[in-house]
């Protein structure tokens, strides 16, 4: 598994061509009586499909019923993986119809995530619903979905996560999209929060583009920011 995760990093797309000699072996591990194996085997996956980006798209298919099934499994760190991969799938493949036909199986398996106390489920849910809806918004019922991912926030433990989550929000705002622009108020103080420290909870990239969304909203509606003395003063 090692092997695959190393030559996915040194390949990229070109991953793609591998994955038809590797990939019946790591779908074959997912599948284990072992969850030790179905964990790991979800999470080299995962990596394979970030690393090699949208030359996962022919594999889609078969990507997308093992990491669907994996959503279900009994063992929580296989279920946290599959979270994150299939949240990776959704956003690098280029297979949009076969991606979006399962939202809402996706969106089905992954609510059970958020009544279980492990922050990195949750936190794994988060990232996987964000890359979902900044790969096609129009696919997610948004009106439901941003309420819940917004009482979940900010995250308390897989940072990373955050960098899906507060680039997708920016990516709303970008487009005018009314449902985020209605949760202003609900995403300042979770915006205040990631803006302070620790200063590892957003890259520098993410933290620059939280910083623009401040600073336009301190423009277009700077009541909002009212008591947030942080945002506040980077929006001046």
């Amino acid at each position: 598994m090692d092997v695959a995760l190393g030559l996915s990093k040194a390949l990229g797309t070109q991953f793609g061509e591998i994955w038809k000699l590797v990939g019946t072996l790591l779908m074959k591990y997912a599948s284990s009586s072992e969850a030790v194996e179905r964990s790991t085997s979800v999470g080299v996956i995962a990596d394979c499909i970030k690393h090699m980006e949208e030359g996962c798209t022919p594999y889609t298919s078969q990507l997308m019923k093992v990491l669907l099934r994996r959503l279900s499994d009994e063992d929580q760190e296989t279920r946290s993986n599959a979270a994150y991969a299939i949240g990776m799938l959704c956003i690098k493949s280029h297979a949009v119809q076969e991606v979006t036909r399962n939202y809402g199986a996706i969106l089905s398996k992954l609510e059970p995530f958020l009544q279980v106390q492990s922050h990195r489920m949750l936190d794994n849910a988060c990232g996987c619903i964000s890359r979902m809806i900044m790969a096609h918004p129009d696919s997610v019922p948004l009106g439901d979905v941003l309420p819940a991912l917004a009482g979940l926030l900010p995250l308390k433990e897989d940072y990373e996560e955050n960098e899906p989550i507060y680039k997708m929000l920016v990516q709303l705002y970008k487009n005018s999209n009314q449902t985020a622009f209605g949760m202003t108020q609900q995403f300042v103080p979770i915006i205040a929060a990631v803006l302070s420290p620790p200063e590892e909870q957003l890259t520098p990239e993410t933290r620059e583009e939280l910083i623009e969304l401040v600073q336009f909203l301190f423009k277009t509606e700077s009541g909002v920011l009212q008591g947030y003395d942080n945002l506040i003063s980077l929006a001046n």
